[in-house]
């Protein structure tokens, strides 16, 4: 595994890399786990902090209450999706942590979403082109959380290469994959928790591990529902899909007449009447009228792709978010654009207007194979 800082907030780039056949299975899990968990260990303890202060503010649930809910989300997990769990150990074991912290990380969303309202903001956008597509999303939360960001590349046996953008112990977010296939993530807000569900941030770890959205999609349905809500969007150069879902109901989002796709924080689909949104953001009706509108202008060049991120209209909850005490509780944190074409991902972290960092994700020839095959 190697790994180097990216800049600042104490960010790092991690490349986690493996060969099946020199590991059993479940060494080899852990070993992914632990590799992420032992060189992000600083950054782990800082996201435990930051989603133990979320949670109970959210809930206003007892200590007592939340690690029963975790204990039965943890042991889902465990019996469901046996080799996601193995990676979350192998985090906590390279992390020096107990696993049930791994496991609140990445059932964050459930606990926030699905046993109380909240509200948050993100923007996606998908347009076909003639030659490809171009896929995109600004990421807005809490600026507390910028300084918890690391780059994560995995290679695994028989499965696509991942790259993604994630929070330090979350094993799914934000990202693309070897096969050509791009994932985003956007709050919903309908609330419930159904524990036996798939945790949203698997079901992104399923998506990036699929060689098509049309594949991605398939996978999440066969899970038998979602145990919060939350939207998904999976896209490649030829088809893209969103994916709108409460613990009850799963509806699917595909391409206007344009071949274009885009999505914030309120449902766009009908998701039934026991299915009732709590208080989005208010601005997130604004936002997917105001991405609508720039599209309508689009000319299909990624330089002016690039620029409908910096869109500061309604200033600061714009599709730019910006912080301004008293008014916008967070930020846009980072950009992320998929040029399905030249396959490969511009990252611009922090406001894209006026980014502190930018650096491009590519995939060589080692990353094309599997980890079987690589010279690891």
């Amino acid at each position: 595994m190697l790994w180097s800082p990216i800049g600042g907030y104490g960010r790092l780039n991690l490349s986690v890399q493996f060969r099946l056949d020199d590991h059993p299975q479940d060494a080899y899990l852990i070993s992914i786990g632990y590799q992420h968990g032992s060189a992000a260990k600083a950054v782990i303890a800082r996201s435990i902090d930051f989603a133990v202060d979320l949670i109970r503010g959210k809930t206003k649930k007892t200590d007592e209450e939340l690690k029963q809910v975790l204990s039965q989300l943890g042991r889902v997990i465990e019996e469901r999706w046996p080799r996601y769990y193995e990676e979350i150990r192998g985090i906590a074991k390279g992390a020096e942590r107990d696993v049930s912290e791994i496991v609140m990380l990445n059932t964050r969303t459930e606990f926030a979403y699905g046993l109380k309202a909240a509200r948050d903001g993100c923007t996606t956008a998908y347009c076909q082109l003639p030659n490809g597509a171009l896929q995109g999303q600004n990421w807005d939360f809490f600026t507390a959380t910028k300084e918890n960001l690391i780059r994560l590349t995995i290679r695994q046996a028989g499965l696509p290469t991942i790259k993604f953008i994630t929070e330090a112990g979350i094993i799914g977010k934000v990202g693309f994959n070897s096969a050509g296939v791009a994932v985003n993530y956007n709050a919903l807000h309908l609330q419930g928790l159904r524990p036996t569900g798939v945790p949203s941030h698997i079901a992104l770890r399923i998506a990036l591990e699929s060689t098509s959205p049309s594949q991605a999609y398939d996978r999440i349905v066969e899970q038998g529902g979602m145990a919060a809500s939350a939207f998904i969007m999976v896209g490649n150069g030829h088809e893209a899909f969103g994916l709108e879902f409460s613990p009850t109901s799963i509806r699917k989002q595909v391409l206007d007449a344009n071949g274009r796709l885009v999505h914030t924080n309120h449902c766009l689909l009908p998701h039934g009447e026991n299915e009732k949104e709590i208080d989005p953001l208010p601005d997130s009706w604004n936002r997917h009228q105001r991405m609508e509108h720039l599209l309508g202008g689009f000319d299909g060049t990624k330089q002016a792709f690039a620029q409908l991120w910096e869109d500061e209209d309604n200033y600061p909850f714009g599709i730019c978010r910006a912080y301004e005490e008293g008014k916008s509780r967070g930020a846009t944190l980072f950009n992320i654009i998929y040029d399905h074409a030249r396959r490969e991902a511009t990252v611009r972290l922090g406001r894209p207007n006026n980014p502190d960092e930018m650096f491009v994700m590519r995939f060589d020839e080692e990353d094309e194979r599997s980890a079987l095959n690589a010279k690891l």
